[in-house]
């Protein structure tokens, strides 16, 4: 799934997406702390910092016109 233009090739100020876990690594025994809760906090501050690079752009594009 591409959530954002974040991934596109030759972006100076690209956000990496965080890499999912495999499904082997959560045990679906309802742990306190699952690692796929923690996937969706990193996916969270991901899509922030996407939002944070494309306000950016948008600052810069509209500064050269």
């Amino acid at each position: 799934m591409n959530d954002s233009p974040m991934n596109a090739a030759g972006a100076d100020d690209e956000e990496p997406m965080p890499p999912q876990p495999d499904r082997p690594d959560c045990c679906n025994g309802g742990c306190a702390v699952c690692v796929l809760d923690g996937f969706d906090e990193e996916m969270d501050l991901w899509r922030q910092a996407c939002r944070a690079v494309l306000a950016r752009r948008a600052a810069r594009q509209q500064g050269a016109s």
